[in-house]
């Protein structure tokens, strides 16, 4: 009897690279660690209907365009994390010298005001010859970071829409970075001003900032089922902020109309070429609910807010952009 053939999951990996043209598939020049890459190829069902003189509901279905979306989970890595905020908010500008570089990302507001995208490389195993798909024309429209102090690292969950799947021309190697990474614990908030001093946060437990962006596929009259385009169009950030409720606070500044700057940072304790940070900048924080809980052994608010777009997170495109994020590590350039 043949032997079965099968394929180890746990041999996947993910690489990435930022394309020149958009959606046309590049070979990937990083290599992100993930717990989970999902993408969902589809086509739009395209049915004859026409009447034939039978009681059959369908007479024929062609496919149509097509697309992919896909969904990106696991711990934030520092020289991962600069790909998926370029792709997402598209102004960047990076300082430094080697051994350490900083970058900052921000809302694109000039030009065509469109992020560059990338082409995710997804080592799967069954694809015949070299193993692994291509998803090109990637753009994220969900990042959202996560900072639970419990029990968790320092998480990131995103999805997007893509072209159409393909098979690279040669079986891609893994190759990931050694940079480990971030304990929650290591984080700190900063509510009314930065995370230090008097405006230090030191009752909040859990916190998420929610990078969400509008995107369309458009299809053209061009003899292919791909997108001509995937067009980003306003970002909108979000968040949540659990406390031990210490005070009453949180509900007052949702009560007072506060809309506190709010600042996150995270860094692994790390100098020189080993720093990695982030830091994660709100000008204008609407408290968008608070809501008190007494269901556990210490009395807690759930505070849910927006970001306002201003001129003090915009980047050299200027504009207005509701956040500016801040990553310290020891990549060149994005």
């Amino acid at each position: 009897m043949t032997a079965p053939v099968t394929f180890a999951s746990a041999r996947q990996f993910l690489g990435l690279a930022k394309e020149a043209t958009h959606g046309v598939p590049v070979a990937p020049t990083f290599t992100m660690p993930v717990d989970e890459f999902v993408p969902e190829q589809s086509f739009e069902q395209i049915k004859d209907t026409a009447m034939r003189g039978h009681l059959g509901a369908t007479s024929g279905i062609q496919q149509g365009p097509t697309k992919t979306e896909f969904t990106i989970k696991g711990p934030m890595f520092g020289d991962a994390l600069g790909h998926l905020l370029l792709n997402i908010l598209g102004d960047l500008t990076t300082t430094g010298a080697a051994p350490s570089f900083e970058h900052v990302f921000s809302l694109l507001n000039s030009g065509s005001a469109q992020p560059p995208s990338h082409t995710f490389t997804h080592y799967q195993g069954p694809v015949a010859s070299v193993g692994a798909r291509q998803v090109p024309g990637s753009c994220l429209s969900d990042l959202t970071m996560k900072w639970s102090a419990e029990s968790e690292h320092f998480t990131l969950d995103g999805k997007g829409t893509a072209f159409g799947t393909k098979i690279p021309g040669v079986a891609p190697t893994s190759t990931p970075s050694t940079v480990p990474p971030i304990a929650s614990w290591r984080a700190q908030v900063g509510i009314g001003g930065p995370a230090a001093s008097t405006t230090l946060a030191k009752n909040v437990m859990e916190t998420e900032v929610s990078i969400k962006r509008a995107l369309k596929p458009y299809y053209t009259l061009a003899g292919t089922q791909d997108p001509f385009t995937i067009s980003r169009g306003t970002v909108e950030v979000t968040g949540k902020l659990m406390f031990v409720a210490a005070d009453e606070k949180p509900f007052l500044d949702y009560l007072n109309h506060a809309q506190p700057a709010l600042q996150f940072v995270i860094d692994n304790g790390g100098s020189g070429a080993g720093l990695i940070s982030v830091k994660v900048d709100i000008a204008k924080g609407n408290y968008t609910a608070s809501k008190y809980s007494g269901g556990n052994e210490a009395a807690e608010y759930e505070v849910e807010f927006e970001a306002i777009a201003t001129a003090a997170n915009a980047g050299t495109s200027g504009g207005m952009s509701p956040c500016k994020i801040t990553l310290a590590n020891g990549v060149t350039t994005y």
